[in-house]
């Protein structure tokens, strides 16, 4: 029998020993005092929730966040929203892992072809050693390649990190069309960079933060890794080296949203602004289109702080463009 993915999921339907990867699990106390576990059950095609009553101590402390589990139960409506009302869940060894992590809507070899292609364009001596040290390094190039951009929000997949870096550039690039006195290479090459630090503070399975990511924060390990690079370049310039680290530090454009200073140059401005939109862009399209869901209005959007409008319009295919420059 085919394997039931989590798009395929109704409301009412019922679930026999069906598979999924246990993205996070919780042990809470209801009002009433006994105990339930809260999960998240995902595939390639998506998350749902799961809850599981009165659940017993040994099943929620056998079940290990990032390995796969079998469950049974009932789907079942919980504030507009799916999510599976559990019977039974076991831990399950998972062998075909591309079923169960979401990936990027373009394939990975394509997208790595535009990032070298990228790379080769940059023609100041300093950033194309820079560009290189990093991403011939095999050991950054598996990870980067592979790893989300975020655990929820936007490209929180397998290559989201690489989808997201690449239209971060191709935004860039846009707007250094618009404004020539831009830098376009220096602005080129903190996109590239700006979010390096997520290949060690995100887990690549289950997109968690790790121990260095919630500690230091991506922005701080990717300016790390950037300054090492640097140091192992003789003759790099100096003033290029302030206004890469800086970039990279200050992307996030707000002292209260994670950067350690604001953005001082107009590279750091645009690298801030591409990385806001295409962020704030793609989750908000995520959102909309979520499986599952109807209605004019989506549910709540954390990262929006707002429902979103779906509004009645059928939703047309938009063209597709690969290449923009």
């Amino acid at each position: 029998m085919a394997r039931v993915t989590i798009n395929q999921l109704k409301l009412n339907m019922v679930l026999k020993k069906a598979v999924f990867l246990l993205r996070d699990k919780t042990v809470l106390t209801t009002r009433t005092g006994s105990p339930m576990l809260r999960v998240t059950l995902a595939d390639t095609t998506g998350t749902i929730a799961g809850v599981y009553f009165d659940v017993p101590e040994y099943v929620a402390e056998a079940l290990r966040v990032g390995q796969g589990v079998e469950v049974s139960g009932r789907v079942t409506d919980f504030k507009d929203q799916l999510q599976i009302t559990l019977e039974r869940i076991t831990p399950v060894e998972i062998s075909d892992w591309a079923n169960f992590l979401p990936a990027a809507r373009r394939p990975v070899a394509e997208m790595e072809r535009e990032l070298q292609s990228l790379i080769a364009g940059i023609k100041d001596g300093d950033l194309h050693r820079l560009l290189r040290a990093i991403f011939d390094d095999p050991e950054i190039h598996a990870a980067f390649v592979r790893a989300p951009a975020a655990k929820v929000n936007h490209h929180a997949c397998v290559g989201g990190l690489l989808e997201h870096t690449l239209s971060v550039a191709r935004l860039v690039q846009a707007a250094a069309q618009l404004y020539p006195e831009l830098n376009r290479e220096l602005a080129l090459t903190v996109a590239l960079l700006h979010d390096l630090g997520k290949t060690r503070a995100y887990d690549p399975v289950t997109f968690d933060l790790t121990e260095e990511g919630s500690l230091w924060s991506h922005l701080y390990i990717g300016a790390a890794q950037v300054e090492r690079a640097i140091a192992g370049l003789p003759g790099f310039n100096p003033e290029l080296r302030l206004r890469v680290v800086h970039a990279i530090l200050a992307h996030h454009g707000r002292l209260e949203n994670g950067s350690p200073v604001l953005p001082m140059t107009v590279e750091a401005l645009v690298l801030h602004y591409a990385d806001h939109l295409d962020g704030d862009t793609r989750g908000a399209l995520d959102q909309i289109g979520r499986e599952g869901e109807g209605g004019l209005f989506t549910a709540h959007s954390a990262m929006h702080e707002t429902r979103l409008y779906r509004g009645a319009m059928e939703e047309q295919e938009p063209p597709r463009q690969d290449t923009l420059f």
